[in-house]
């Protein structure tokens, strides 16, 4: 009575808390798709692109005109000799500053490698959101797995449990191993307990990631199946190289370095200044003037400490680039070794460890209840069978994750 005593004792300790979700089914793919119409940062990422691409037509335009009133009083400042004296007059003057040639359509060029910079931010940032919602999605998804996975176990256990108990009170088991399946149903709960935390962590996070208030409820992940690429590494490679976003963004920023320098050269370039004003003299002939003035690039060593600067960020534009496309690279190999290694641990344990872990198992079963072999050799079995079926969803769950982090490096912006 006192081992029953113990034992509701530690179950009602180790009782799993309350998930957030409910019995509704929820797919990876909707949750994507809410996603991209809600995520603070996919959305904060666009607005972005649309300031720059409003920028791009300011950068390109000319300066603001100068429009002024002009007097010219002769003699001292008492009288008024406007159309009196032949050289005293009144009106209006228009200044007009005109870049040389080519530069506005330079700055308009840079200003649109912005946009197209942010673009590619925004495309980032969207892959990266969309990559961390499947990685989360998918821990939910092993949560749940994994609980039913235990689930089981529990039940097996307390077979096990009902088994040593007819043993023990027949007298032909001991007292030991009806506690230390007891102890092994209890350990299941604690490990429960832990599953459900698990699930709510993921379910807050997945929350977020799409926009929800992080406490809202959240459905049953869907089944997960096994994704493979259809590339092989040096084709996932050459795609990396075309379309990833990181990659894409920074040969964005050698081409708006290398048009930065072009602006520098073209400082060496003389503006043009253009003005005209038109005059009142009152009963004498009206006058009217127009000027073209010249800026002289005089200073010329401040032009070139700008183009020395200027080709020294275009050369580290480019060694970040050529950094960036090595580690992308190297990225893409690594986790495709990983995804090959994964298919080949889930044929594995699906084709062989499993199956026979199961028979193992079993006859294990039976030895025990005839007394041919020892209660620990059953739980060795049991808990062999255990840690091999949650291997096999933790390696489905690592296949589905670093197949989703190659299409964020890619490029791949379709849900998977």
């Amino acid at each position: 009575m006192w081992i029953r005593l113990v034992v509701l004792i530690i179950v009602v300790s180790f009782s799993p808390t309350v998930s957030l979700a409910d019995d509704s089914l929820i797919a990876l793919k909707d949750l994507e798709q809410e996603a991209l119409n809600n995520n603070p940062e996919i959305l904060m990422a666009k607005k972005k692109v649309e300031s720059a691409g409003q920028k791009k037509s300011l950068a390109s335009a000319l300066p603001d005109p100068m429009i002024g009133y002009m007097v010219q009083n002769v003699g001292s400042p008492g009288p008024w000799t406007v159309g009196v004296e032949d050289m005293s007059m009144q009106g209006f003057v228009f200044t007009q500053e005109i870049p040389f040639p080519g530069k506005l359509g330079t700055k308009g060029r840079i200003a649109g490698k912005e946009e197209e910079l942010m673009e590619q931010g925004a495309r980032e940032t969207k892959l990266k959101v969309l990559n961390n919602l499947r990685s989360a999605y998918y821990e939910y998804f092993l949560a749940f797995k994994s609980t039913e996975i235990l689930d089981q176990t529990k039940e097996i256990l307390k077979n096990f449990q009902r088994i040593a108990e007819t043993r023990y009170e027949t007298g032909q088991g001991i007292q030991q191993d009806v506690i230390r399946a007891q102890l092994e149903v209890s350990m299941i709960l604690d490990r429960l307990a832990e599953e459900e935390q698990k699930k709510e962590a993921q379910a807050s996070t997945i929350n977020s990631l799409v926009g929800r208030n992080p406490l809202a409820s959240l459905g049953r992940p869907d089944e997960l199946q096994k994704t493979t690429p259809a590339l092989t590494v040096d084709e996932m490679a050459a795609r990396a190289i075309a379309h990833s976003p990181l990659l894409q963004g920074k040969q964005r920023m050698v081409e708006q370095s290398s048009e930065q320098l072009s602006l520098s050269r073209r400082e060496y370039l003389p503006d043009m200044v253009v003005s005209g004003g038109w005059f009142y003299r009152g009963e004498k002939t009206d006058v009217w003037q127009a000027s073209v003035l010249f800026k002289v690039p005089l200073y010329f060593w401040n032009k070139s400490a700008g183009v020395n600067a200027a080709t020294a960020d275009l050369s580290a534009a480019r060694y970040e680039y050529d950094a960036e496309r090595l580690a992308t690279l190297s990225q893409v190999r690594d986790l495709y070794s990983k995804v090959k290694t994964a298919e080949h641990h889930i044929q594995l344990y699906e084709a062989g460890i499993i199956p026979q872990a199961k028979l193992s198992l079993q006859s294990a079963t039976s030895n025990y209840q005839v007394g041919k072999t020892d209660f620990m050799t059953l739980l060795e079995s049991e808990n062999m069978l255990l840690k091999y079926q949650l291997m096999e969803q933790e390696e489905l769950v690592n296949l589905n994750k670093n197949v989703s982090m190659l299409g964020e490096i890619t490029g791949e912006e379709h849900e998977h």
